[in-house]
């Protein structure tokens, strides 16, 4: 049995447990970060303005996006077409920091294929006691 920390999981569409084998939590050269993780057929991406223990929006900018990707690729800088507008939305909270630099939190969203036609829900999600690492490239 493999030990579950750290972990980054999720629920898909209310049903399914989403679980990475492999996943990162970095910094680019602009302070932002990125958490991305994959396993046999999908993979999710978080970007967000910073690592620092707050709640991130979304929504708020074009900093932040979170994807989904599988045999399509959802985004929250995508919304859905209908009579009635459907806007992506979702937001990522960092709740721990610790003094080794692993990172602890949460995260949901919705999101639209580029066509807007298709929707992802992605629910319950958590990133436990991630080593996160820094770039220093530009």
């Amino acid at each position: 049995m493999e030990d579950r920390i750290p972990t980054f999981q999720a629920k898909v569409n209310g049903v399914n447990l989403w679980e990475a084998t492999n996943f990162s939590i970095t910094t680019n050269s602009l302070g932002e970060g990125i958490i991305s993780g994959n396993n046999f057929n999908s993979a999710i991406t978080l970007r967000f303005p910073s690592i620092s223990i707050s709640t991130f929006d979304f929504r708020d900018n074009l900093i932040s996006e979170a994807t989904y990707q599988d045999s399509i690729q959802y985004s929250t800088l995508n919304d859905g077409i209908a009579s009635i507008a459907y806007f992506s939305d979702g937001e990522i909270t960092i709740n721990e920091i610790t003094p080794d630099s692993k990172v602890s939190g949460t995260f949901n969203f919705n999101a639209y294929d580029s066509s807007g036609n298709l929707t992802i829900n992605v629910s319950q999600g958590i990133f436990y006691r991630l080593p996160l690492i820094t770039s220093n490239e530009d």
